[in-house]
């Protein structure tokens, strides 16, 4: 018969007065002894992966024999170079060369010296000897009858403790984590706790250390440092000194046993493993490196809290052995359902239906635990990776679309509720399965609501109140809520108090100053305080493909498109896979009325992005500046399809509609856009323009009066004031209107060609030139900039030169109602000229 026995670590003492070995740091005096150490030696021995396939191979009984052969290199374990040390990894750890260490170990080791002996592995008794204590199966052990050879028997390997102990006057520690994962030949008699029982004993003075209590089972699994054993995990972080709860500078058994009984059980939980101590409890064990434990701490205050399956292969196969074929069935049914994940739907053929199924049958109430465990693990594992990703920035999140996000995440509420309810209230994760539960669900409304709205934004905002309350330190709920304030609330200080908030929890995470950033240029049109947070996130993350594409976003916004372009290409060289890059660069080329460069990148995205919106609407908006209006509707339709929501594809569908003289529909679109958006000052001015160019006077006031009141520190809404008062013969109550646009935003484009305007207005033709161009210096694809030099030069009788900036009006969108209305434009009209670009551009719209 043969059990399991993972990570054997056996650690042996040897106390005495001399002096140091050269190149190896000694131990202090244990508690209670007179001696000092004078070397120290160690065998490490770890095997995941073993040689006959016929032995169930392990998961991380090499990681943690890795991780503790690197604690015994370090200041805090000792320092030991090669010549004290020897590791043992998987097909170097055969029984020869474990005996040869052990031999080793006899010859070099004197009185009062220290050695250290680690065996991560396999143990097992032989079936037909049920009495024997066992063996430990090195990598080249046989998969039956260990006496042929490949394995060292139990009685040798403590006799060895017990010489070392007796003879050498050594003190020895033996440190067992058995995980027990997988069936061998001895299973069916219960092996395990055999060999946990022998292992127990004591033949000498030696202190030991188990894992676990003899009818108990080692857990291990990924949420312990990516893949390791509960114990050994913990029982490391615990000599570094996190176990060193007096604060004098070394870890006692006493200790080390506290630590690991306060987070192993709470760890594994449901399942039950409590680590086991015997011997002298005020033996010191290992001294603290403050640097060491400092990184160590910074490591853990900085982990998620996570929960993973776990491996309990050695009692699962001895039970589901007495099993009848149905429930074997039917526990299978329930652990494929779990790795396809498929969890609470369909209702009869998911895991939450064959899980209720299981543990009605009392023959599996050993199981009970791991089941429960496992299935709330696999129900909180993709809401944990997605918690993971916004953390890390991971660029696979972030390329989803709204319709992406809503589709994977809008199961999570459900499946992290149910995980709770699973573990219950007393559990260690059952508050931040909770927390993420109500991230998720305020997530889901904010998802729905991206443009302002004052009472989805509350609602999502309670969700994330309440997530707080489960859990004060979650950094991604703080990044959530200043999105919500900076994008749907519209509070510029929340916003910035939540991200700094995040980056206190959080520090190093780029993305919240990113969103600070992007937010302080819209909506918020304050780019000082964006360039401030701009260069503090180049301090965490220069060379972010992000944080390039906001800096072309800043300079865009200040008009610098030549060092918004470099920022953009540099964006996109850095990670060819982000879209906003493209997009920007597009619109850059847009504004600069380089359309030829615009359309193959618009092009490209629907390609590489057929479900994101924004490449249909950019390029429905260049071919319909471009006249390709059959074109451009299907495009910017095709955007509204995906995303209903966005005002700017509306308003892109209202001014086609507007152009191709369906006026009234075009009119519910660019209303439905300042009601998505009341915040955009460009919806109202969109809305000012149809209403005045329609005809309807009194609603035109009415809606900038409006824009003005509900934020008159936006220089588009005086700029668009002084267009309708221009329109109306309010020259006077115009240039007023003009000089505070200018106080307010002194670079923005339409400044300039209002202003263009007024000039002409008031007959100073030359001037109107001047002003035209320096709009046109900001935004070259302006087009009533374009109009207004066509009007000014036509004054000044270069007519040729005026019907040509009419055409290159027409060539970057001009709409078709505007040029009809624009009184200053009846010099124009009355040329022959004037009808053939009609003709051309908007054909049928003039009869011969």
């Amino acid at each position: 018969m043969r059990f399991i026995i993972s990570n054997i670590l056996l650690v042996l003492t040897f106390v005495s007065s001399h002096a140091q070995t050269k190149g190896v740091t000694p131990k202090p005096v244990i508690r209670g002894q007179q001696s000092v150490v004078s070397s120290i030696y160690a065998v490490v021995v770890g095997i995941s992966d073993y040689q006959d396939p016929a032995i169930p191979d392990l998961r991380f009984a090499d990681k943690d024999a890795e991780a503790f052969a690197n604690y015994l290199r370090s200041d805090a374990g000792g320092n030991l170079d090669n010549d004290h040390l020897k590791v043992l990894i998987n097909e170097q750890a055969t029984v020869a060369q474990f005996a040869i260490a052990l031999d080793w170990l006899m010859e070099v080791v004197k009185e009062n010296d220290q050695v250290i002996l680690y065996f991560s592995g396999h143990g097992d008794v032989e079936k037909k000897t049920i009495t024997q204590p066992g063996y430990l199966l090195c990598w080249d052990a046989p998969a039956r009858v260990y006496l042929a050879g490949g394995a060292m028997a139990l009685p040798m390997f403590q006799d060895i403790i017990t010489t070392l102990s007796s003879q050498n006057k050594a003190k020895v520690i033996v440190i067992t984590d058995a995980c027990r994962s997988g069936k061998l030949a001895g299973s069916s008699v219960g092996g395990s706790q055999i060999t946990g029982a022998n292992l127990a004993k004591q033949y000498a003075n030696e202190i030991k250390i188990l894992s676990c209590q003899p009818n108990e089972y080692s857990i291990e699994g990924e949420q312990w440092g990516g893949g390791r054993g509960a114990f050994s995990y913990n029982f490391i972080n615990g000599l570094y000194g996190l176990a060193d709860f007096n604060k004098d500078g070394s870890v006692s058994v006493f200790e080390i046993g506290r630590y690991l009984e306060d987070h192993v059980p709470a760890e594994v939980a449901p399942v039950s493993q409590l680590p086991m101590i015997l011997g002298d409890k005020s033996a010191m064990l290992s001294q603290v490196d403050d640097q060491l434990l400092a990184e160590v701490t910074s490591g853990k205050s900085n982990q998620i809290v996570t929960l993973s399956p776990i491996e309990s292969k050695g009692i699962e196969e001895q039970i589901l052995m007495t099993l009848d074929s149905s429930t074997r069935i039917l526990y299978q049914s329930f652990y494929t359902s779990l790795r396809e994940k498929v969890f609470l739907q369909p209702s009869t053929k998911c895991a939450d239906y064959y899980y209720n199924q299981l543990i009605a049958k009392k023959e599996l109430n050993k199981l009970y635990s791991s089941m429960r465990r496992n299935f709330a693990a696999a129900l909180q594992d993709d809401a944990q990776q997605v918690m993971n990703q916004f953390i890390s920035g991971d660029r696979e999140i972030f390329l989803h679309t709204k319709d992406g996000w809503r589709y994977k995440f809008k199961r999570y509420p459900s499946y992290l509720a149910r995980a709770a309810e699973l573990l219950g209230e007393d559990h260690i994760m059952y508050s931040t399965l909770q927390a993420r539960r109500c991230f998720f669900e305020g997530f889901l409304i904010a998802l729905e609501n991206e443009n302002p709205n004052q009472e989805a934004g509350n609602l999502a905002l309670q969700k994330f109140n309440e997530a707080l309350r489960w859990q004060k330190d979650l950094p991604q709920v703080y990044w959530q809520i200043s999105k919500l304030y900076g994008y749907t609330l519209i509070q510029a200080d929340s916003m910035e108090y939540y991200a700094l908030k995040a980056m206190d929890l959080q520090p190093g995470w780029v993305i919240p100053y990113e969103l600070l950033a992007g937010s302080y240029l819209w909506p918020f049109s304050m780019p000082e305080k964006a360039k401030y947070y701009l260069e503090k996130a180049a301090t965490i993350d220069s060379s972010s493909s992000d944080i390039k594409n906001i800096w072309g976003m800043y300079y865009s916004y200040i008009s610098d498109l030549d060092n918004a372009e470099y920022y953009y290409k540099k964006a996109i060289q850095l990670d060819s896979l982000m879209g906003g890059p493209y997009i920007n660069l597009g619109i850059l080329y847009v504004q600069k009325a380089q359309y030829d460069k615009a359309i193959p990148l618009f092009s490209f995205l629907i390609k590489k992005y057929p479900s994101h919106e924004w490449a249909y609407r950019n390029l429905g908006t260049v071919y319909f500046i471009q006249g390709r209006y059959s074109e451009s509707e299907k495009l910017i339709r095709k955007s509204l399809e995906l995303d209903s929501n966005f005002m700017e594809t509306h308003i892109r569908l209202a001014d086609l509609l507007f152009q191709t003289g369906r006026i009234k529909e075009a009119g519910k679109h660019y209303i439905k856009a300042t009601q998505l958006n009341a915040f955009e000052p460009y919806t109202w001015y969109h809305l000012m323009l149809y209403y005045l160019y329609t005809g309807q006077t009194t609603l035109a006031e009415k809606t900038i009066n409006h824009a003005i009141n509900l934020d008159s520190t936006k220089a588009i809404h005086w700029v668009a004031a002084a267009h309708f008062n221009l329109q109306i013969g309010n020259i006077l109550t115009a240039d007023i209107q003009l000089e505070k646009a200018f106080s307010l935003d002194s670079m923005l484009a339409e400044l300039y060609s209002e202003i263009a305007y007024l000039r002409i207005k008031q007959a100073h033709f030359e001037d109107a030139i001047v002003q035209s161009k320096k709009s046109l210096k900001t935004y070259p694809g302006n087009y009533m900039a374009m109009i207004y030099l066509a009007i000014a030069t036509t004054k000044l009788n270069r007519e040729q030169e005026g019907i040509n900036w009419l055409e290159k009006s027409i060539q970057n969108g001009a709409m078709y109602p505007i040029l009809m209305a624009l009184l200053e434009l009846e010099s124009l009209r009355k040329l022959k000229e004037w009808n053939l670009l009609i003709n051309k551009y908007f054909s049928g719209k003039v009869k011969d």
